[in-house]
């Protein structure tokens, strides 16, 4: 693997990408929101959310893999920490089959029309629940361990940044903002947390140099 950048910077690149995905997301919501409310919000702009989404997912469902296997090695079994690892296990698997069947539901209303529309919505709705009752809930879980196991090194390891993960980011980005409907624009909402260890405030979520 080919990495642009190491520790600290590929800390502020992964709050990048996390904000990103925060904000891909409220552009979703705000253009589900639209289309319930009766404006004609194409099937093309989910897609190319779900399609956002998915990538960004997977990325961030590999790196808190990483944080968990580079973590275990320095738990013990059966105290606080082991249990913390064995949940963030299990909020990975949730994450994993929540998104696949989001995926899978994507593919379907693309192909049926507007008579899928109903089925969709359903399946955005309970993906939903799973991102923010299970997923984000415990996103800072083993942060103290991190602090006190990761150097440099292993932040490098975690992140896995490199050109290709960057040059498709920026695509699939690109795609769901120039699709978006009026007033929702995903450059326009706030992104969400940083990513664990993501360095001090102000530097998070930034694009290298700026």
């Amino acid at each position: 693997m080919v990495h642009v950048s190491e520790g600290y910077e590929a800390r502020v690149q992964t709050s990048r990408e996390r904000m990103r995905l925060s904000q891909v997301r409220k552009s979703f919501d705000a253009g589900l929101k639209q289309k319930v409310g009766g404006a004609n919000i194409t099937e093309a702009f989910f897609g190319a959310c779900v399609a956002y989404i998915k990538a960004s997912m997977d990325r961030l469902h590999d790196q808190d893999q990483r944080i968990h296997d580079f973590l275990k090695p320095h738990v013990t079994a059966g105290d606080d920490q082991s249990a913390t690892l064995e949940n963030l296990d299990m909020r990975l698997a949730k994450s994993r089959e929540a998104l696949d069947a989001l995926v899978a539901a994507a593919a379907v209303y693309k192909a049926a029309g507007e008579a899928g529309w109903a089925d969709f919505k359903t399946a955005v709705e309970a993906f939903m629940e799973v991102y923010f009752k299970i997923l984000l809930s415990g996103q800072h879980s083993t942060l103290t361990l991190q602090e006190e196991v990761f150097d440099e090194a292993i932040w490098d390891k975690v992140a896995g940044v490199t050109p290709d993960s960057l040059a498709t980011e920026n695509a699939l980005y690109s795609a769901a903002q120039g699709l978006a409907p009026d007033d929702a624009d995903p450059a326009s909402f706030v992104g969400g947390p940083p990513a664990p260890g993501a360095g001090p405030p102000g530097q998070q979520g930034k694009r290298p140099g700026s």
